[in-house]
């Protein structure tokens, strides 16, 4: 990076300074000083902020060119965020990247959104914001940005809302950022394919199946080896693409050369009036009601006949001009001329009592033909009567002769009512003609006084948050205020002031739910808040909820369970589902591995519940991936943001860094908002509704649905509830039809899940993303921690192995020095340490009483262990874990057969034993046997006793894939 010149003698250098964070410790300097630290790779100074009822959304976006998650306050930044990550200049990126300190009167600060590094070492300083967003405030602080900036040799950009079509487009290609989307064999015949111009798809089609093909196609796009026009249209089937060397020879069908948004040929601002055009032009045709410019001055037509023109004069009676000589003026000109006469609303019309309706329609027939001569039901070709000849009589004189008409007829009109009716009939329509009494618009709270009105509405507001109250507190609650304010106000009737309350609280729930009152008060406004996705996995959302279900624990112990689940917003396919005890992190982890991998069939399902007897294109995506051979029907998608709440598993940074492992976007909501991810709040609503229901010991979602002695029922295990549940989000949840999944152009039809991303995975085609073991271990929570003599301790349990790198500096600084552990809480026998020294591998470590205590309970009873005996030593607490699980796993001893009576349990525990037995045992190390001495020679000479059957110990590789079918 060049030092500019003269920069240290600038005196701006001087009077601004710079906040920033290397990783341990914040600093402020100078900007003379500091201006050449690489904030590309500095952490955000401030964090982000999720407020209820905010408007913006703040989360992070994976970058493909960092490698890493990058944070933005707002969708608008996350927009612009992904064209810095398309731009293929940009090789650096960092969100509020330092604090600018000033001085203007008083201690200024600014914090610029995005600092990036671009591929010749030139630093851009850029900050978003909408246009009708900057201030004055926020306008001086760009401008004293621009001036920091310029003093070093930076760049400052402010860039506000990008052009919706190329957003649009880049924002579809981003899906395809990953190199999980390139398949080397795929990217050269495209490559080939496409160095002449053509269509998308056709050009696709040419190579194999497209579920294949597009998504290196569109990762090519994305990297820029293939061009495309992001900017005139969106990206179709037809959209014309060519290799980097070449360019577009041809165009679209339907797309004019000069495309959509600039100037057409011949036409310029004034809307292609032109003065060749003028002269070709027919000339103007002059109606009642236009406007018109005729010797200076501007004048409305009153009446047209073959020779004449009536024109209204404000300042005297109207005037009649000759036609040739109105033609012949040369500041004539029509000014403004109705195309046609406005579109009544017919829905009023059907709202009106029939003979209403057949009053207007009777009095149209007359007004058409004072207008044109003849009525409507008058053949084409009829000449009009001789009194209502446009040609030869005025619209007054036809007025008048209709007048006559109708009242010879015994209908008493006269010609100004004539007049009135051919006036509202231009401007309103038909239903202009009818008698609107009876729809008539009345006061919408009647004659109740406006400051009562007032006070409801402040007392309905007041309860938003508070807990649900009964009308009857909200009319009192309004007399309060009223007599607060000291309003002589007399409050009206009771029953009129209930249908006040039934007015005003339509909609708000005010007398409903508080979980929906909150959800509606605090709902982000249009367009915040709003998930438009076109493709699987673009947004999943994930959560947990408890699940009514009473289940049998180990020990017998009965209690409820929680659900956590994440469902595809596109398709409302339930990618994964777990049931524990209690959502932990690493539960969430666990459900990223599951939504990646294939759902496998299990002994007992019937056939039909293959994916290969589905509506997925199975076959084709057997093809792409061979994990789907024995598959079930469900598809397997790949989430490319995942939505949460600020639950401790969640927002947690062991969840937070798989799905940065996983390269998936995270995008938490807004704090007390749980409508912003509705949808997986309705599957779990439905999960208990079509589910959870017909599962014994169903308990209802409250205390007054819920039944007698359900503990005394015959209950399922956890287990047992797991799989049950697997193949009901199998057979019935994916086959059954969703309200949500509609065809635009066939809205009358609903989908199914599976349908649903059958039909999208053609657009999108297919990327599989297989874990590993090692993937698998690198989900799990980490610690960090040192590695002594003994080796690591965690929670005064003792790991120790081989291969550990014992009493030195991992090489992590910003750790100081410690090494990073890898952990399963639901399975405490052994660790994982990650080899800084080396490549990144994982050493593993076992737990120094494995063989003293085989049972691997969780995390749960170590620490009710652990405070059972706080001064105990660390074997001692390994025997109270084993022995509190031996009593569970073993039930209460029998007193006839010999047994002492066992002593009482607490609540606790027995719930903390039957949690922790909920993961499934691992097999330990077989324990290293003294060979025995040999037998004497009587025992050999002696009976022989059979002996017992020998069962090996499998081995445990804690590389291999859990999901693998055994």
């Amino acid at each position: 990076m060049r030092e500019p010149a003269g920069a240290y003698g600038d005196p701006v250098l001087s009077a601004f300074d710079l906040e920033f964070s290397d990783g341990e410790r914040r600093l402020r300097t100078r900007l003379g000083d500091g201006w050449g630290t690489w904030f590309e790779h500095v952490p955000p100074v401030r964090g982000f902020r999720w407020p209820k009822g905010g408007r913006g959304f703040a989360g992070w976006y994976w970058s493909a060119t960092t490698g890493d998650h990058v944070g933005y306050e707002s969708w608008l930044e996350r927009d612009r965020l992904i064209l810095l990550d398309f731009d293929p200049q940009v090789v650096g990126i960092a969100s509020q990247p330092f604090w600018l300190h000033w001085r203007d009167g008083k201690a200024r600060r600014h914090a610029p959104d995005y600092f990036v590094r671009l591929a010749d070492g030139r630093a851009r300083v850029i900050g978003v914001r909408a246009a009708d967003q900057v201030n004055e405030r926020t306008a001086e602080a760009f401008a004293s940005t621009a001036k920091a900036c310029a003093a070093v040799g930076w760049e400052f950009e402010h860039l506000g809302i990008p052009d919706p079509v190329f957003m649009a487009n880049v924002r579809w290609l981003a899906r395809y950022r990953h190199t999980r989307c390139v398949r080397d064999e795929v990217a050269g015949h495209l490559q080939r394919v496409f160095r002449r111009p053509r269509p998308l798809r056709a050009g696709a089609e040419e190579i194999g199946d497209v579920l294949a093909v597009l998504p290196t196609l569109f990762h090519l796009l994305w990297t820029g080896v293939l061009r495309v026009d992001l900017h005139t249209r969106l990206l179709t089937s037809g959209t014309m693409v060519h290799t980097a060397e070449g360019s577009v020879a041809v165009l679209e069908p339907g797309v004019p050369r000069w495309g959509v948004l600039a100037d057409r040929p011949g036409q310029g601002r004034d809307g292609g009036r032109n003065e060749m055009s003028g002269k070709l032009s027919r000339p103007a045709s002059i109606a009642v009601g236009d406007r018109v410019r005729f010797a200076g001055q501007v004048r409305a037509v009153l009446a047209v006949s073959a020779r004449a023109v009536t024109l209204a004069d404000d300042e005297g009676p109207a005037r009649e001009v000759p036609l040739g000589e109105l033609l012949g003026d040369p500041d004539f000109a029509v000014l403004a001329s109705p195309v046609r006469m406005p579109l009544p609303p017919l829905s009023l019309l059907e709202a009106m009592p029939p003979h209403a309706v057949e009053k207007a329609l009777w009095w149209e027939g007359h007004i058409l033909e004072v207008l044109h001569g003849t009525r409507p039901e008058v053949a084409e070709g009829v000449r009009p009567r001789p009194e209502y000849d446009p040609a030869r009589h005025s619209l007054t004189a036809r007025e008048r002769a209709k007048a006559a008409e109708l009242t010879a007829a015994g209908h008493k009109v006269s010609t100004s009512t004539v007049g009135n009716f051919r006036r509202r009939y231009q401007a309103e329509g038909v239903l202009g003609l009818a008698d609107r009494r009876p729809v008539r618009k009345k006061p919408q709270f009647g004659l109740v006084d406006d400051a009562v009105v007032a006070a409801m509405r402040q007392a309905i507001k007041e309860g938003e948050d508070d807990s649900t109250r009964t009308g009857t507190y909200i009319i009192w609650r309004t007399g309060e205020i009223l007599r607060e304010q000291g309003a002589p106000v007399e409050l009206p009737s009771k029953a009129t002031l209930y249908r006040l309350l039934a007015k005003l609280s339509q909609g708000t729930h005010a007398l409903g739910t508080a979980r929906a009152r909150r959800s509606r008060v605090h709902g982000a406004k249009a367009p915040f808040g709003q998930w438009t996705v076109f493709a699987p996995g673009e947004v999943v959302q994930i959560d947990s909820t408890p699940l009514d279900v009473l289940v049998r624990l180990d020990d017998g112990v009965v209690g409820k369970i929680e659900l956590t689940g994440m469902v595809d917003v596109a398709t409302r396919t339930v990618t994964a589902a777990v049931l524990r005890p209690t959502t932990k992190a690493v539960d969430a982890s666990v459900l990223l591995a599951r939504t990646v991998t294939p759902e496998l069939m299990r002994p007992g399902w019937v056939d039909a519940l293959r994916m290969s007897h589905s509506v997925l294109p199975h076959r084709r995506l057997l093809s792409l991936d061979e994990r789907l051979e024995h598959a079930a029907a469900k598809p397997v998608i790949v989430p490319e943001m995942i939505v949460c709440d600020h639950g401790k598993a969640f927002i947690s940074h062991s969840f937070r860094a798989s799905c940065r492992f996983l390269e998936i976007d995270f995008q938490p909501t807004h704090k007390a908002s749980p409508f912003q991810k509705g949808h997986v709040e309705k599957m779990l609503d439905s999960v208990g509704t079509l589910f959870a229901q017909f599962v014994s010991g169903f308990t209802g979602r409250s205390t007054d649905h819920r039944g007698r002695n359900l503990e005394d029922r015959r209950l399922w295990s956890l287990l047992e509830v797991q799989e049950v549940l697997d193949e009901w989000l199998v057979a019935s949840w994916q086959n059954r039809e969703h309200d949500g999944l509609r065809d635009p152009l066939h809205p009358g039809r609903s989908f199914t899940p599976n349908e649903k991303y059958a039909a999208l995975v053609e657009a999108c085609g297919y990327v599989p993303v297989a874990l590993s073991g090692t993937d698998y271990i690198e989900l799990l929570p980490a610690t960090w921690r040192a590695v002594n003599d003994y080796g690591i301790k965690i929670k005064r349990r003792t790991y120790d192995g081989p291969g550990l790198i014992r009493r030195q500096h991992s090489g992590v600084t910003a750790k100081k020095g410690l090494w990073e552990v890898h952990h399963d809480p639901y399975d405490i026998s052994r660790i994982w340490v990650r080899n800084h020294h080396g490549d990144g591998e994982w050493i593993e470590a076992t737990w120094k009483h494995l063989r003293h205590t085989p049972v691997p309970f969780g995390e749960l009873a170590w620490d009710h262990a652990a405070r059972e005996l706080p001064e105990g030593t660390e074997a001692e607490i390994a025997d109270a874990g084993a022995a509190l699980l031996t009593r569970a796993h073993a039930g209460p001893e029998d007193a006839e057969n010999g047994g002492a009576k066992p002593k009482k349990r607490t609540r606790r525990e027995k719930r903390v034993a039957a949690r922790a037995k909920t993961a499934q045992p691992v097999p330990t190390p077989p324990p290293t046997l003294e060979p025995e001495p040999a037998p004497e020679r009587e025992d050999i000479a002696g009976e022989e006793k059979p002996l017992a059957e020998v069962i090996p110990l499998g081995l445990f590789d804690p590389l291999a894939d859990p999901w693998k079918p055994s």
